[in-house]
């Protein structure tokens, strides 16, 4: 059967609501998604409910999902950094005192020449016309063409203004990844894990990281496979978020993900024993999630 359905096969077992889902596993863990906007959401969850969240927004400008006012089309980086740090705002007021956020992100290149005429073995959805990054002046930020735009740490400079404490800007090392097409500049394998806290004091958990015997701020993890199943999303792999629930994450501690896409997030917080909710704009992913969810 199809992903639709699937997932109308089961919405029998599963307590359904306008635009959202609640199911709970065979180990009695809840679960939750729903879809929407990140930031319209955030608002209707309970305030200071949540230990965890672990996430990777869209990169800006990489891909275009096909979903009305998603995040990372943006015309500048200023708006793009603007309205993540405005969900992050509501991250914060849904987090417990002692809570953490492990924000993935990935940079891009300031091009300005122009409409690509490329293709991208990574993804499809990677070339979609005429970019800001690639129109002449486009960014807006007065950079020079082909410089790297810095986009991770503007986000995260932005959001220590507003009451987040930037604890660690982890590095992972995306080992065995598909090598970047460039022949001018040596080849990016990695991506910022930044681990911001709401409060000075937070819980962590630094035992697991000692246990693996491995540098602490550099996680040399393979990315994950593209998904068979016809969700064209880049999902982050298990064991990224495995790292990041050991270390960021009490036992039974509730987990969250505003941009969940495939649902990779909630679906190792389940399998951890940690309750999870997770948001996403695409109703194509949420179905998804709530089919795979619905598997434990």
């Amino acid at each position: 059967m199809s992903i639709p359905q699937i997932f109308d096969a089961l919405k029998s077992n599963i307590i359904t609501s306008p635009n959202s889902w609640q199911g709970v596993s065979a180990s009695n863990v809840p679960w939750s998604i729903h879809e929407g906007d990140a930031r319209t959401v955030l608002t209707q969850l309970d305030d200071n409910s949540f230990n965890c969240c672990v996430t990777s927004p869209p990169y800006y400008n990489l891909r275009d999902y096909g979903v009305e006012n998603q995040l990372g089309l943006e015309e500048t980086i200023t708006e793009y950094v603007g309205k993540l740090t405005s969900v992050m705002d509501e991250v914060r007021k849904k987090l417990k005192t002692d809570g953490l956020l492990f924000l993935n992100i990935g940079d891009t290149y300031y091009s300005g020449k122009g409409q690509s005429q490329g293709t991208d073995r990574k993804s499809n959805k990677r070339r979609f016309g005429l970019r800001p990054v690639d129109k002449s002046g486009g960014v807006g930020i007065g950079i020079q063409r082909k410089s790297v735009i810095g986009v991770p740490w503007r986000v995260a400079i932005e959001m220590s203004k507003t009451d987040w404490v930037l604890r660690s800007a982890i590095i992972w090392h995306r080992a065995r990844g598909l090598p970047e097409a460039v022949l001018d500049r040596p080849r990016r394998s990695y991506e910022y894990v930044f681990m911001f806290a709401k409060d000075r004091k937070y819980y962590f958990n630094r035992q697991p990281l000692i246990e693996k015997n491995i540098d602490e701020d550099v996680w040399t993890i393979p990315p994950r496979p593209k998904l068979p199943d016809g969700i064209d999303t880049a999902p982050y792999p298990d064991e990224l978020v495995q790292r990041c629930i050991d270390i960021g994450c009490p036992e039974g501690g509730a987990v969250l993900d505003p941009f969940a896409g495939s649902g990779t997030t909630l679906r190792v917080a389940i399998k951890n024993h940690r309750p999870a909710t997770g948001i996403d704009l695409n109703p194509d992913f949420c179905r998804y999630m709530v089919t795979e969810l619905s598997k434990y």
